[in-house]
């Protein structure tokens, strides 16, 4: 069984939503809270692979801490980008969804439908398709 991991922000209202739907749909989940537990270089390795545009798609350009160190970013080796990341993990969009092959930036419930089973999805499809 793939495991889905959840990296969340405390006060972050997707971050609930996300929690909330995966409990509905029963799928098993891990959550990390970035500001307690952070995550593993590998961990962080793993979202920049599945990811479209590498850290565009991960930081948070609103945030201030992003803000002040921007011109540096693009300078920084992977190994002191995760460590910067760990220093300032409110850099980070929440939540960030990721199992071996997929990943989710923030809430989408179309989006999230994708971590559920496959062979459930097909099923909930053919339960559909009877009742026309």
């Amino acid at each position: 069984m793939v495991t889905v991991t959840v990296f969340t922000h405390t006060s972050c209202s997707s971050s609930r939503k996300t929690i909330d739907w995966l409990r509905e749909q029963n799928i098993p989940f891990i959550e990390k809270k970035l500001t307690d537990q952070g995550m593993s270089f590998n961990e962080f390795k793993d979202m920049l692979r599945l990811t479209e545009n590498g850290t565009t798609d991960l930081l948070s350009v609103q945030k201030s801490v992003y803000k002040q160190a921007a011109d540096q970013l693009d300078e920084m080796s992977l190994r002191e980008l995760y460590s910067f990341v760990a220093s300032h993990p409110q850099i980070l969009k929440s939540p960030i969804v990721v199992d071996d092959n997929r990943i989710q930036i923030g809430f989408s419930e179309k989006e999230i439908r994708t971590f559920i089973p496959r062979h459930d999805r097909i099923a909930e499809l053919k339960r559909l398709l009877d009742n026309k």
